[in-house]
Parts: C-alpha cells; structure tokens; sequence
C-alpha cells in the first residue's frame, strides 16, 4: 500500500472500461476510502491533491504554462456569411485555435442561459440520478451521460464529464434518452 495519501488507481471488474474511469482508491496514512463513482464529476468534489496520472497534461500544455499572444483575439465567425466562407472559417479556427466564437446565430440570449441553466441544473444532481442516464459506448449506445475515456495526442485522458443527445437528423432524436430531471431539460 501506498500511504502518501495520493491517489491509488485500480480497474473496476464487470463495468463497461470504456465508458468508466478506473475504480479510484484514496490512501491516506493507513485508511483506505473508495472514492466512489467513477466520473470525473465525482473526482473532482472528493478534494484530491492530486490529478490522477492519466489526466495529467505536459508542463507545456497545462494553462498556467501557455503564453498569450499578444494582440491575438479568438477568431470571430459570423453566420452572416456565405456557407461556403462559414465554413472555410470554422475549419481554420478549428485547426488554428481548438476554439472560435460564432455570432449572427440569431440564437435569444435568455435561450441561451435556459440551456446553460439546465445543464447546470443535471451536472448537480447525485450521482445515481446522472447514472440513470450513462450511455454504453462499447454496445454502440453514445447517447447519454458519460466520461470521456479517448485518449489526446500526448495518451492523457480528457477531464470532463458530457451529456451527448443525437439531435440530426431530427428522426434519430430519442427523448427516452433525455433526463426527466431537471423538469425543464
């Protein structure tokens, strides 16, 4: 046993490993704790010292390493534009930044904050309640609550927790996918 009181990491048996984290364990001098839930969520609210080792990014990569450029802004893409140029631009910001801010969408603000609001609203739910919802990725179910488990370029694993709905065509919209709770989702 480790007795650091750093995390410990050991496979869950019997649980789908690729839509799981591993089963973490949480030495502390000589006390065992199961920190229960394997989702990023449940990680993260259990207080750590530390980022398990599969999550943790190069020095170069981790953001209090990265240098800001200097009169660079990320780029602005309007919907005004013809599709074609649209397109053209979010590939560019897309392969150029990972990031871009789209305007002329004609989306309401107060649409946008409801969205924001009840995302909120499911991400503070208890676990068993969000796990209602997990998807079974390696049974070809992707709909759902889960945990990134696909490892980037550098073979570190994405710290993030997702709620994926197929949402186009509209026949492939399933709503017995969708949480019951929160009410307004």
């Amino acid at each position: 046993f480790i007795t650091t009181g750093w995390p410990i990491y050991q496979p869950r048996t019997g649980r789908n490993q690729a839509q799981s984290l591993p089963n973490l364990q949480y030495f502390s001098g000589s006390e065992r704790v199961d920190m229960g839930a394997d989702r990023v969520q449940n990680l993260a609210s259990m207080g750590v010292d530390r980022l398990p080792e599969q999550f943790v990014r190069e020095a170069h990569e981790r953001p209090e390493n990265s240098k800001a450029i200097e009169g660079k802004d990320v780029p602005v893409i309007s919907l005004n534009h013809p599709f074609q140029k649209v397109g053209e631009e979010i590939a560019r910001a897309c392969q150029e930044w990972g990031i871009f801010i789209l305007t002329d969408h004609n989306i309401p603000p107060e649409s946008i904050k409801a969205l924001q609001d009840v995302g909120r609203q499911f991400f503070e739910l208890p676990v068993e309640e969000k796990e209602k919802y997990a998807n079974d990725a390696a049974n070809g179910n992707l709909e759902g609550y889960g945990t990134k488990m696909v490892k980037n370029q550098a073979m570190k694993l994405e710290w993030i927790d997702y709620y994926f709905h197929m949402l186009s065509p509209p026949s492939n919209v399933d709503y017995t996918k969708w949480p019951r709770d929160p009410p307004s989702y």
